[in-house]
C-alpha cells in the first residue's frame, strides 16, 4: 500500500489489501468520497442500516493520514477540556467528554461484529509535567476531568523511562492497527451489499433538491442522495480551508527486545510536545513515539524533525534499532472542535474536517453522527460539532493566528524578485523554487538525475508550494494540499494537479 510521501508508516509492512468492487452501480443512497477511517466507518455503519452505499477514492484504502496515524483511540483532545469548558461551556464540554468516552467500546464492537485482528488493546494515557510552567497546565486539565467524569488519577510513578514533575493517568485508552482495522470493516462493507471504486478523483459534482450527482476525471457519473466528504478537508475553496490550519506530525518506530512492563501511552506538555506508545506486531514489540509538529510547508528541511525526534527518543528511551519513520498531515479547528455534519448551504452534502490530531476518535465518532442526521435521526452530539455553528468570537484570536501568514504567504509569492535560475546546483532527489522569467517553477532532480518542472503555484488559491526535503512532496503552506514530485495531487483542498513546465 502506497501512502501520500516517500517515507513508510510501520502499518504500511501489512499485507492488507482492497480491489475495487466488481460490480459498481451507478445510482446508490450514499456517495462517501474517501477511504480513510472516516470514510469505511460511515460507510460500514450506513450499510448496516440499511443503506447502499458507494465509496470513492483517489488512491488505495487508507493512504492518507490513516495510513500514518500512531493510532490512539482517546477520549480526551488535543484541545483540553479546561480549554473546552472556558469556549464553549461547561454543558457543551460534557457531552464532548461523554460522546468521547464511547468510542473504544465502539471500535471494540465492531471489531467483534467483524471478527477483527487488529491488534486492539485497552490501556492508560499518562499526561506529563516536565517543567514547572508546565504544572498548572496540568492541574487544570485534571481538574476538567474530574469535573466532566474522564476516569483518571495524579500519580507519582509512570511505565516510561521519562523525566517529569507532575503526572497524570487517563484511564480508558485504547490502540490497534488502523489498516487492518479499516480494510477487515471495508470487507465487511461489501459483503453486505457496498461498492469500493479505488484510484479514482472526483472532478466536479452538482446538487439538485432531491440528489447529488457526481462525475469522476475518466468520465463516469454516479447519482446519489447523499454525498460526504470524508477527504480530511472538503476540496476546492470553501470556508474551511481559512477555519482549519495543516500541520505535519512525525514518527518513529523503534524495535525493542522485549515487551515493556505495562502497555501504555503517554505525551508531555512541551509545545511542540512529545507522545510514545508501546505496540506489538506480529509478535514483535514497538515503540512508537511521535512529535516534532509544525504548520505545513514552514519548515525547510523536513529531515530536522525527524533528527530531533531520533535524538528525544536516544536519551529517554532504550531500543535497538529504528526502523521506520513517516510524517503525515492533520489540520486544526480555529476553535479546537471539528466540523462534522451539514456542508453549509447543502442539504444532501455532508463534511468530517479538523480533527486536530485525534482522528481516531473524530473519526469513528464522525459515522455516527453523519449516519444519524442522514437517517433524521437526533444526535447529542451533532450541534457542538456543526459546521454551520458560529464561535467566532471564542476563536478570532487563533484564527488570525493561522491565517496571518496565508496572508503573507499569498503577498510574497506574487512579487517575489527574479533571479537567475540555479537548475545545475540541484542534487538528485533535491527540489527547490526558483524564478525563471517572473515564473515560479517547482523544480526537482530525480535519482537518475533528470529535472522535472512544475508550476509552483498552487491551484487552490495562488500560494507557492514548498519542498518537502523527507516526504518528496511539494506541499502548499497555505492550506495544506499536497502533490507528488510529478505535480499529481495527493491531499486536498485542491482539485487540480500541479501545471507542467516547459522552459
Amino acid at each position: 500500500m502506497k501512502r501520500d510521501g516517500t517515507n513508510k508508516s510501520i502499518w504500511q509492512n501489512d499485507s492488507s489489501f482492497l480491489q475495487n468492487t466488481t460490480e459498481i452501480p451507478d445510482t446508490v443512497d450514499t456517495i462517501i468520497v474517501g477511504a480513510g477511517l472516516t470514510g469505511i466507518s460511515l460507510a460500514y455503519e450506513l450499510q448496516k442500516r440499511g443503506q447502499r452505499c458507494l465509496v470513492i477514492e483517489q488512491h488505495s484504502i487508507g493512504s492518507g493520514t490513516t495510513g500514518g496515524t500512531t493510532a490512539h483511540i482517546n477520549n480526551f483532545f488535543d484541545v483540553s477540556y479546561d480549554q473546552l469548558i472556558s469556549r464553549f461551556g461547561l454543558d457543551a464540554a460534557s457531552v464532548v467528554a461523554e460522546n468521547a468516552a464511547k468510542v473504544v467500546d465502539r471500535v471494540a464492537e465492531n471489531i467483534e461484529e467483524c471478527g477483527i485482528s487488529c491488534d486492539f488493546d485497552r490501556c492508560s494515557f499518562y499526561l506529563l509535567s516536565t517543567e514547572e510552567k508546565h504544572d498548572k497546565q496540568l492541574s487544570d486539565i485534571f481538574d476538567a476531568h474530574q469535573e466532566l467524569g474522564v476516569h483518571g488519577r495524579q500519580v507519582t510513578e509512570i511505565p516510561f523511562t521519562v523525566p517529569f514533575r507532575e503526572a497524570i493517568e487517563i484511564e480508558g485508552q485504547a490502540q490497534f492497527h488502523p489498516l487492518r482495522y479499516i480494510t477487515a470493516l471495508a470487507h465487511e462493507f461489501e459483503l453486505r451489499g457496498g461498492a469500493i471504486l479505488l484510484n479514482t478523483r472526483i472532478s466536479s459534482h452538482q446538487s439538485s433538491v432531491e440528489s447529488v450527482e457526481v462525475q469522476t476525471e475518466f468520465g463516469r457519473k454516479f447519482t446519489a442522495k447523499n454525498l460526504v466528504w470524508a477527504t480530511h478537508i472538503p476540496p476546492g475553496i470553501t470556508r474551511f480551508s481559512t477555519m482549519n490550519a495543516p500541520y505535519r506530525s512525525y514518527a518513529l518506530a523503534a524495535k525493542l527486545d522485549g515487551p515493556p512492563l505495562k502497555l501504555a501511552q503517554g505525551a508531555d506538555l512541551h509545545d511542540p510536545y512529545h507522545y510514545f506508545r508501546y505496540h506489538e506486531v506480529n509478535g514483535q514489540w514497538y515503540l512508537i513515539i511521535g512529535g516534532f509538529d509544525h504548520k505545513t510547508g514552514h519548515e525547510q528541511d523536513t529531515e530536522r524533525p525527524f533528527e530531533a525526534l531520533k535524538a528525544y527518543a536516544q536519551d529517554h528511551f532504550v531500543f535497538t534499532e529504528i526502523v521506520e519513520q513517516w510524517s503525515a498531515q492533520y489540520y486544526v479547528p480555529v476553535d479546537g472542535l471539528p466540523y462534522i455534519g451539514r456542508m453549509p448551504g447543502e442539504d444532501h452534502v455532508f463534511i468530517a474536517t479538523g480533527y486536530n490530531g485525534n482522528g481516531m476518535t473524530w473519526g469513528t465518532l464522525a459515522a455516527d453522527i453523519i449516519a444519524d442526521l442522514i437517517d433524521g435521526l437526533e444526535n447529542g452530539l451533532a450541534e457542538t460539532v456543526s459546521p454551520s455553528r458560529l464561535e467566532f468570537t471564542a476563536s478570532a484570536r487563533e484564527f488570525v493566528k493561522e491565517n496571518v501568514d496565508v496572508v503573507f504567504h499569498l503577498i510574497k509569492d506574487r512579487f517575489a524578485a527574479d533571479k537567475k535560475a540555479e537548475l545545475d546546483s540541484l542534487e538528485n532527489g533535491e527540489g527547490k523554487v526558483i524564478v525563471f522569467e517572473g515564473k515560479n517553477v517547482a523544480a526537482y532532480r530525480d535519482d537518475q538525475g533528470a529535472v522535472k518542472l512544475l508550476s509552483a503555484i498552487c491551484p487552490h488559491m495562488g500560494c507557492t508550494v514548498n519542498f518537502n526535503t523527507s516526504e518528496k512532496t511539494w506541499d502548499c503552506p497555505c492550506h495544506g494540499s499536497r502533490f507528488d514530485t510529478d505535480g499529481n495531487l495527493l491531499t486536498a483542498p485542491a482539485t487540480e494537479n500541479l501545471k507542467p513546465i516547459n522552459l
